[in-house]
């Protein structure tokens, strides 16, 4: 699987909290017995199309907090949004989407006002050898696409149809349908979604421009979206309301929000807030 994170994750939505608490805790702990270098664990909960931008920032904040170990969790931003509404311990919250910080500051649970601090546009993904000749938008209609798309209620899935109820108007009458008569599964997160394309299991699927990782672009390519037609995703975050470590919680999102954090986005794939 190449977009499993090196760090620990928790695995499925409907994982208890008390193997939840499990994950987070794997590893060697900073704050279990310490090596004197000020110590602690910060705990960030990431949609998963963040997974290798934040990785190389998670190794960056440990080299400017000797002794400080990040805990990172990348799944859909839905599925986080839960885990903390159930009491998931955590300290930073960063969705794909500002409809699940929005919730999470309605019900109390982000302690901060938050940023906006990177932006993503939709693709679509096929094979290197594209079997199903998709070279537009429009021939994800075609019958027999094998098409796969995150679950209900995943930003990506929601901007994909978001994008197919724009282009329906453009395309005529009963384009979304025939789309989404394609889906052949739903996946638990974007990232999950790409890999079916990347092992070969299906012909397309709506990710982010950010999701065309260097690993992956000799087994797929990029179909663009046209821009009229397509969505900008915002990413938001913010310190969580019982975060463990309210100060570290800051620094990350400073670094985050920052010129370094900027640079490492980009490097990735995603564009500057505006």
């Amino acid at each position: 699987m190449p977009f499993l994170h090196e760090g620990c994750r928790v695995l499925t939505a409907a994982v208890g909290l008390g193997v939840l608490a499990g994950l987070f805790g794997c590893g060697s702990s900073a704050s279990e017995g310490g090596d004197g270098g000020g110590g602690g664990a910060l705990t960030v909960l990431a949609a998963s199309s963040l997974t290798d931008a934040f990785g190389e920032l998670e190794v960056r904040f440990e080299e400017q907090n000797p002794g400080v170990e990040v805990r990172q969790s990348f799944e859909s931003s839905s599925t986080l949004l839960t885990q903390i509404q159930q009491g998931a311990p955590a300290d930073v919250f960063a969705p794909a989407s500002e409809e699940e910080m929005d919730t999470a500051m309605e019900e109390g649970l982000a302690g901060g006002e938050p940023e906006v601090f990177a932006e993503n546009r939709e693709v679509v993904m096929v094979p290197k050898d594209n079997p199903a000749g998709i070279e537009g938008l429009r021939d994800v209609a075609k019958p027999g696409v094998k098409l796969v798309l995150a679950e209900e209620g995943v930003p990506a899935a929601d901007y994909a149809l978001e994008i197919l109820g724009k282009a329906e108007e453009e395309y005529g009458v009963g384009f979304e349908k025939s789309v989404l008569s394609n889906v052949v599964s739903r996946e638990a997160d974007v990232r999950a979604s790409v890999n079916r394309v990347v092992v070969g299991d299906a012909d397309a699927t709506f990710g982010y421009a950010s999701d065309y990782t260097p690993d992956i672009r000799d087994r797929v390519q990029m179909v663009p979206i046209p821009p009229d037609l397509n969505i900008t995703a915002t990413y938001p975050v913010a310190v969580l309301e019982d975060a463990k470590e309210p100060d570290l919680a800051r620094e990350w999102v400073d670094l985050v929000t920052g010129e370094e954090g900027r640079r490492v986005l980009e490097k990735w794939g995603f564009e500057p807030a505006a």
